[in-house]
């Protein structure tokens, strides 16, 4: 009986620890990072400047309605940016980097002055830190390229619309309405 009750405790400890160690390696994505980015930054990257408004945008995580939740999934940061078109969006984390990936159609100016399509995708973490990747298949006589460059966002200042954080507070109602 012995051997069985030491059996069963050692294969629930190796449960446990392969369930925690899932959980960590998958908080990353889609998970509300302390320190979430808001605010207004600049950018800083080859040679462009711009403005970005950063929002946190988040889901509230489904309860019963009678506790605050302070817990979020599926966050997202929109940026709107005065920069080029290829910087706003809702950026996704994963890997621990936002990361906001889009096709431009005229987003390779070619030496005749034509444009032709590109996918560019920008990358950066809560270090502040990113990286611009631009590639386009074989346009205007190149042959297919990838062109990747260093950039920085610098803190400015806080959003001009005050920003909702959690915990939510719900009430214990039928439709659980939540503030």
């Amino acid at each position: 009986m012995g051997k069985l009750v030491r059996s069963l405790a050692a294969f629930g400890i190796a449960m446990t620890a392969s369930v925690g160690l899932a959980v960590d390696a998958g908080a990353d994505d889609d998970a509300a990072p302390e320190g979430t980015l808001e605010g207004i930054y600049t950018y800083n990257g080859a040679g462009t400047t711009a403005r970005w408004k950063i929002y946190p945008l988040c889901v509230p995580t489904v309860g019963d309605g009678r506790v605050p939740l302070h817990l979020a999934v599926g966050c997202r940061l929109q940026v709107e940016s005065d920069g080029p078109p290829g910087q706003a969006g809702s950026y996704r984390l994963s890997n621990g980097k936002w990361t906001y990936h889009t096709p431009l159609l005229a987003g390779t100016r070619c030496p005749d002055g034509k444009t032709a399509a590109s996918e560019e995708m920008y990358q950066f973490d809560t270090s502040l830190n990113g990286t611009y990747t631009q590639s386009h298949n074989a346009v205007c006589g190149w042959q297919p390229g990838l062109d990747k460059h260093p950039f920085t966002l610098t803190y400015v200042s806080p959003l001009p619309n005050p920003v909702i954080h959690y915990p939510l507070t719900c009430q214990d109602n039928p439709v659980h309405l939540c503030s």
